[in-house]
């Protein structure tokens, strides 16, 4: 965390009427991440919350304040609130007809556009709204994000990362996570398993992570991959050039050497692909030409599967997974095995 823990901020009280058209501008000057609206939950089983929100703002019941994070270029991108606003937008849109009232209840089936005098008074119905300067370093942004995010719709730390420092590496890691294996990754043989969360995007992002030594990793992931992106969100498109071939190279070697199904425990009846495999081979791979793959293919994967077989292995499998001695262990149990190939 950085050093200045004080929000630089300013409240501004907003008519709805506003709000709206600030998202509609082009470029928006209000941000309703798409990611953000996706998961929009309350047309769930119909418009019934939605409508209640509705109608609270009708018996003017005072709002809980919306947080904004100003980016930039000025413009606002919503951090808490989502499900508000989009609510009024959907609405002034005539997305939905008012269900469930219990006060209005002349107003039951209505659309925005049928309201009559009522379309005024919700248009000029303020709420409050926090504005986080841009001033603010983006890990204290982060964090405040963070902790307002402990509602029914949580995001994933990705998603908030998608938000905070979009750029050219963000755009790398979603072009990554196109490739068909990585769609597929940890489905298994027969598996279904739905991907939400940018879960591909983050599987992208730990490869390039976890490249060093590990020096500054304290044992918390989330917050090593938050520094990693904080560091190189807008790096050259040389660069982009040189990590994306980088990638694509690695993931390649690791799919010749154990046949398109690569960071499989095959000792295991159920056979299921692991990020803890993922990680370790794809540091290792990295570093390995392509001729030793190709010429110690079957050694290798063997040495992969005596690995998974090892009880020094397999404890650090359990309990601190992901903390740093954990992975050195694994890492240096690996190499060892690796070193035992006659080149």
């Amino acid at each position: 965390m950085t050093e200045n823990k004080n929000l630089n901020l300013y409240p501004i009280d907003y008519p709805f009427e506003t709000l709206i058209q600030r998202t509609n501008t082009n470029p928006p000057k209000l941000v309703l991440d798409p990611e953000f609206q996706r998961k929009y939950k309350w047309d769930k089983d119909g418009f019934e919350r939605a409508s209640k929100f509705i109608e609270s703002c009708l018996m003017r019941i005072p709002l809980p304040a919306c947080y904004f994070a100003e980016n930039d270029k000025g413009n606002h991108l919503v951090i808490d609130g989502v499900q508000r606003i989009t609510t009024i937008k959907r609405f002034f849109n005539d997305e939905f007809k008012l269900e469930g009232l219990s006060v209005f209840k002349e107003l039951e089936g209505k659309l925005f556009s049928e309201l009559g005098d009522y379309k005024n008074e919700l248009e000029n119905t303020t709420i409050r709204c926090i504005i986080l300067r841009k001033e603010n370093p983006k890990e204290l942004i982060q964090e405040i994000f963070a902790r307002l995010n402990q509602g029914a719709v949580q995001l994933t730390s990705q998603e908030i990362r998608h938000a905070i420092y979009p750029g050219t590496l963000d755009n790398l890691l979603i072009e990554l996570s196109n490739i068909p294996f990585i769609i597929d990754f940890g489905n298994g043989v027969s598996g279904k398993k739905e991907k939400d969360g940018r879960e591909t995007n983050e599987m992208i992002l730990r490869y390039f992570a976890m490249q060093s030594d590990l020096s500054n990793y304290e044992d918390k992931l989330s917050k090593y991959l938050d520094k990693y992106i904080l560091l190189n969100q807008n790096i050259a498109e040389e660069q982009i050039n040189i990590l994306r071939e980088d990638f694509l190279r690695t993931l390649n070697k690791c799919m010749m050497t154990f046949d398109d199904n690569p960071f499989v425990d095959t000792t295991k009846t159920k056979e299921r692909q692991s990020l803890v495999y993922y990680d370790l081979l794809m540091w290792s791979f990295r570093n390995l030409s392509e001729e030793f793959v190709i010429a110690k293919k079957i050694e290798i994967s063997e040495k992969f599967k005596e690995l998974c077989q090892d009880e020094n292995f397999t404890k650090t499998l359990s309990g601190g997974l992901q903390q740093k001695s954990s992975i050195l262990r694994r890492r240096k149990l690996w190499i060892e095995k690796l070193e035992s190939i006659n080149g």
